[in-house]
């Protein structure tokens, strides 16, 4: 009988936790359970041989953390993924020997997610699941668990990817936080309805950071838009720390009685995560015995469509006219009153968005999403603060989002943030949960679902000056993928800037909103010149200053300049972008005046 045909009849009950029970059966301290594989073989596989004993009929390998994220190469990855099959294997025919080979037993090959540390390696992340997946098929692996994922990111492409090479049963399962969505974004309805629908998915469920109870409120919620196979394998509860070890209580039979409510719901494949361990598969088993298959109630699910009502900004991008973002810095200290007088400065000169900086620099300055709210409660132009990665995890970030929506806030611009100083790292913690990709797929989901009522519209930074211009649209690519509705550049000065971004814009269709940064004395040209990495300042343009310019002659040579800049930029630019020099909002307020009076020209 193969595993289809026996969950067509009956429910699949799996093993529990192996790394937790492991370090509770034979270990003081926190160990990587994988690496016993090689080192204490026959520890594993008494493991393996508790849960088949307490009724479990499907064992998972001890390979979840088999990848580079926790051993020093690939190939001790392989070397850990074939020991940890065959122990399992011994396993199962010590099992069999003990009860007769008529009780069907299947080994599923456990693979954890495997994150893209550097956030911008798809391909060598794609290429170690494809490899990890050889080695199982080279194994006689016929079938697979993928554990803990957060999005589909790499299970469409590895699903396939076995597929083509056999026949093999897929379960795929996802990680929900107490609020019900994956560090992805996904709510469990959408994973539900998306993984109903993929060809090379055989079965999906949810497993680990739920304990029973809420797994089971999420689930009793679910709308099944297909009969394909569905598990739950929730944690034993929520564990506590103690002495610097991770401890999990013991309530067994409560979870059993849980775990019979979640199979009432129509659950084929029931389990334990972490925290789980023989005793409490062994409730499980004996609670649903005689406890008929329940059926899924199936419904058709529709997708609501997301609408938008588009902002002024977002409607001159759409109709092909130039749109005018200035940028404002928050201050370093409470007082906002300059920040404020020159956001009422550009509200008279009709500007069609503020936006705020998050931290330039990693340096603390006023919240840029506070700010926001203010400003566009006081000034009525729409405002968009910067959102960057390093200095807030998934939970603040989510949060943020969530409280700004709240007040009005419709436009971002998401970014990955300049790292923290070395300087100041014994002291300041990058956090970096996301990257601006990462967290724009992050938003996007959001979009879809949490604000599916208002959207909002998001774009991302362009720094043009890669020495690869085909890699950087090739990122650009994804940001839009992700829903990234526009790009704002770094500061444009030269011909050969606007050489690049010429040919940037004739590789990718999006929206591209042109710096300009007025450049107020000769220090200050001089300063961007040699102090601003990735920015070109020709030594022509410097020249047209002197040191003994007033400031009233620097900023006229810094309104032509600009005016000049925009000129050439402008059959490429669907608008223009400033940032603002020490906060002289009036001097980009007369520039953008000019440059409209050369539009009005054309």
């Amino acid at each position: 009988m193969n595993i289809k045909e026996y969950i067509k009849e009956q429910r699949l009950i799996t093993d529990g936790a192996m790394g937790t029970y492991y370090e509770e059966k034979y270990s003081e301290d926190t160990v990587i359970a994988e690496k016993e594989n090689l080192k204490n073989p026959e520890q594993i596989k008494e493991i393996h041989l508790e849960y088949l004993r307490a009724g479990a009929r499907l064992i998972r390998t001890n390979t979840f953390a088999a990848n580079t994220m926790f051993l020093a190469d690939m190939q001790e990855v392989k070397e850990t993924v074939r020991a940890g099959y065959e122990i399992a294997k011994e396993a199962v025919t010590a099992f069999q020997a003990e009860n007769g080979k008529e009780i069907p037993v299947f080994i599923g090959a456990d693979l954890g997610p495997i994150y893209d540390l550097d956030h911008q390696d798809y391909d060598n992340v794609l290429q170690e699941y494809k490899e990890i997946c050889d080695t199982f098929l080279s194994c006689g692996a016929d079938c697979f668990v993928f554990e803990t994922q957060s999005d589909f990111t790499y299970i469409e492409p590895v699903t396939a990817y076995i597929k083509e090479k056999s026949d093999a049963f897929i379960l795929v399962q996802f990680a929900f936080d107490k609020s019900g969505y994956t560090r992805s974004g996904l709510s469990m309805q959408r994973v539900a309805v998306e993984a109903s629908e993929m060809e090379n998915v055989d079965a999906y469920g949810f497993n680990c950071e739920l304990d029973s109870t809420h797994m089971y409120q999420f689930m009793k919620n679910l709308k099944f838009s297909s009969d394909k196979f569905v598990s739950a394998l929730p944690n034993a509860g929520y564990p506590y720390t103690l002495r610097g070890k991770t401890i999990y209580s013991n309530n067994a039979s409560y979870y059993a009685e849980k775990m019979k409510d979640i199979a009432a719901l129509g659950t084929d494949i029931l389990g334990g995560c972490c925290g789980t361990t023989p005793e409490y598969i062994a409730l499980l088993s004996g609670e649903l015995q005689d406890v008929p298959k329940a059926a899924k109630k199936i419904e058709n699910v529709v997708t609501q469509e997301v609408t938008r009502t588009p902002s002024i900004f977002e409607e001159k991008l759409s109709h092909g006219e130039k749109a005018y973002i200035v940028e404002l810095d928050p201050p370093f200290s409470e007082d906002a009153s300059k920040v404020m007088k020159g956001a009422e400065d550009l509200r008279k000169c009709n500007v069609d968005l503020i936006t705020l900086s998050d931290s330039p620099m990693a340096r603390a300055r006023m919240d840029a999403g506070q700010l926001a709210v203010k400003i566009q409660q006081k000034t009525g132009v729409a405002v968009m603060p910067h959102i960057s990665c390093r200095d807030r995890n998934v939970i603040a970030l989510r949060a943020g989002l969530l409280g700004m929506h709240m007040n009005d806030v419709r436009h971002f611009l998401i970014v990955t943030g300049d790292p923290v100083s070395r300087a100041d790292r014994e002291r300041v913690t990058s956090v970096f949960d996301f990257n601006s990709i990462k967290l724009m797929q992050y938003v996007k989901e959001m979009n879809l679902e949490v604000f599916a009522q208002e959207p909002v519209y998001y774009g991302g930074a362009l720094n043009y000056h890669g020495a690869n211009p085909d890699a950087i649209i090739e990122r650009m690519k994804r940001k839009a993928e992700a829903g990234c509705g526009y790009f704002l550049t770094q500061p444009v000065y030269t011909e050969e800037d606007v050489e690049r971004l010429t040919y940037i814009k004739e590789h990718i269709d999006t929206k591209i909103m042109c710096g300009i940064m007025p450049l107020v004395s000769y220090k200050n040209a001089m300063f961007v010149k040699n102090e601003m990495p990735g920015i070109h300042v020709s030594d022509e343009i410097v020249n047209r200053y002197r040191e003994d310019m007033t400031r009233e002659e620097a900023e006229e040579v810094a309104i032509e300049l600009s005016v000049e800049i925009a000129a050439k930029l402008y059959d490429i630019a669907d608008g223009f972008y400033f940032m603002t020099p020490f906060n002289r909002t009036g001097l980009i307020a007369r520039i953008i005046e000019a440059i409209r009076q050369e539009e009005e020209r054309r």
